[in-house]
């Protein structure tokens, strides 16, 4: 179970080092750090830093104000890991940061909802429709929804910041369609009430796309390769633990996530589980990576042409 202490400007879990291991050496470290708080798609990476506590490694997680500190972070060498997402990764890249993806942290967890009576995307025409902000990537993959599916609805669109804020507003009838997150939604409703309703799942309108990776910094790959490789090996296992049984894994992930009741928890895994939210032990491929910035080019966030999957991505850890 993680510690988490207060730290000027962010919070931290510091796992004491653990001395020994395998050899009777000293362990190697793994900071592990996320841009804000962390919820039920993050914990499988925080239970593979338990798995290797386990295996004598010293870990520790953090988790930053902001994207921006992340990244700094991870330059400098405070974290050797990050969760964050592509739009991040990609505009540290751009800036010259050489930031590399290694491995997914899961798949497209976003959901369309709309309010009673609204049948289908084209239902959203005239509606009052919730985003985070107009330049959040959770807008861009709403955008790309709606230009592909009812191209000539014309949403009331309002700024509504937090993804479980929306979800409550829609319950609450203020407004009448938005984009969330698969476990926000599930840990207000259970996954069903019948004040809203689920229009669509972006894991299967837009499966290729990246929506959170595990990254590393490109300078300092190859020293904490070692590390890098047992973190994704770790992942992989708490990833196969979800779809081998749902219920044992929340179990495992409750101490983390306080604020959210057991059994509640347990239903957002089974869904999660049943929606194939996290990858099904494929690596990250070239094909994801470049329709990903593909599609931040579409929605103005990266310059065309300045990214290939081979700058923004490094493939030697896939299959490991």
């Amino acid at each position: 179970m993680l510690n988490w202490i207060s730290r000027k400007g962010l919070v931290a879990c510091v796992v004491t080092t653990i001395l020994g291991g395998a050899q009777g050496a000293a362990a190697e470290t793994i900071a592990l750090g996320f841009a804000g708080g962390s919820g039920p798609t993050d914990m499988p990476a925080v239970l593979a830093l338990d798995a290797l506590k386990a295996q004598g490694w010293s870990t520790e997680v953090i988790e930053f104000d902001s994207p921006d500190i992340l990244t700094q972070a991870l330059l400098n060498g405070q974290v050797q890991i990050a969760a964050m997402g592509p739009a991040t990764a990609f505009a540290a890249d751009l800036a010259g940061a050489d930031l590399k993806m290694v491995a997914k942290n899961n798949r497209n967890d976003f959901m369309i909802l709309a309010a009673p009576g609204i049948a289908d995307c084209d239902g959203l025409d005239g509606r009052i429709v919730a985003i985070h902000s107009t330049g959040s990537t959770t807008t861009a993959h709403l955008m790309r929804y709606m230009e592909s599916t009812c191209p000539d609805a014309k949403p009331n669109i309002i700024v509504l910041s937090g993804s479980a804020n929306r979800v409550a507003a829609l319950l609450n009838g203020q407004i009448e369609g938005t984009i969330v997150r698969l476990e926000d939604w599930m840990a207000i409703t259970g996954g069903q009430d019948d004040r809203a309703h689920i229009l669509a799942k972006l894991v299967d309108e837009q499966p290729t796309l990246l929506t959170q990776a595990i990254v590393v910094s490109a300078g300092k790959l190859e020293e904490d390769r070692p590390a890098i490789e047992a973190f994704v090996a770790a992942l992989d296992a708490e990833f196969a633990e979800i779809y081998a049984d749902p219920a044992a894994f929340a179990a495992k992930a409750a101490p983390h996530l306080k604020e959210i009741d057991p059994a509640q928890l347990a239903e957002v895994y089974a869904a999660l589980a049943e929606a194939q939210m996290f990858p099904l032990n494929e690596g990250l491929s070239q094909e994801q990576v470049a329709d990903t910035i593909a599609f931040y080019e579409a929605a103005g966030k990266a310059e065309p042409g300045k990214l290939t999957p081979d700058t923004v991505a490094d493939f030697s850890f896939t299959g490991k």
